[in-house]
């Protein structure tokens, strides 16, 4: 066993933040993101949440395409880790769809492919599909090669959503394929912070 002296052992003008100084090599582009949440009012009742985890808690708005940028890196920038949200789209049509999503964020939710948009079941909404096949459920390297685009939005219902009342098998009415103006994501930033 050996004994060190105070006067062989490194004199430090602050003490450091651990001997080993661990964080010495984290720069501060490594720290995590403040979220950028948009002011605008919720554009539905907060009824419609009764009974889920956003029930009661205030929302607001950390994706706006029309902002933010339609590509689906874009939305998985200002998406991810934020936990339940809700999805609100605008069509050229006027006509305006939401979605809810109980996990939120990277890997929670039933498909959640880095080079496309909010898919709600195996294809009763996809917004923003990959360009390039995603094989195995991987979206693969992070190359911009194959990024979706949130301006295109599908469903077909009926395999994983039932039918509309009316026995449409889209979301959309007659049409499976629309064109978006808008994309809204809304979550909860006191569950946010704690991702």
């Amino acid at each position: 066993m050996a004994c060190l002296s105070n006067s062989i052992l490194p004199k430090w003008k602050n003490s450091p933040s651990s001997f080993f100084d661990w964080n010495k090599s984290k720069r501060p582009s490594q720290e995590k993101p403040q979220p950028n949440y948009h002011n605008i009012d919720l554009p539905f009742s907060p009824s419609l949440l009764r009974r889920t985890f956003l029930q009661g808690r205030e929302l607001k708005c950390c994706y706006r395409a029309s902002i933010d940028g339609f590509s689906a890196n874009s939305f998985h920038n200002c998406c991810d880790f934020k936990g339940p949200c809700v999805v609100i789209g605008y069509t050229t049509k006027f006509f305006k769809f939401g979605a809810f999503n109980p996990g939120g964020g990277s890997g929670a939710a039933p498909f959640d492919y880095a080079r496309g948009g909010p898919q709600f079941g195996a294809d009763g909404l996809l917004s923003g599909p990959p360009l390039a096949p995603v094989l195995g459920g991987l979206a693969g390297p992070d190359t911009n090669s194959g990024i979706g685009d949130l301006r295109q939005a599908k469903s077909r219902l009926g395999l994983s959503y039932a039918q509309r009342e009316d026995g449409k098998e889209s979301l959309f009415g007659d049409e499976c394929r629309i064109t978006l103006v808008e994309v809204q994501v809304f979550c909860s930033p006191q569950i946010a912070s704690l991702y």
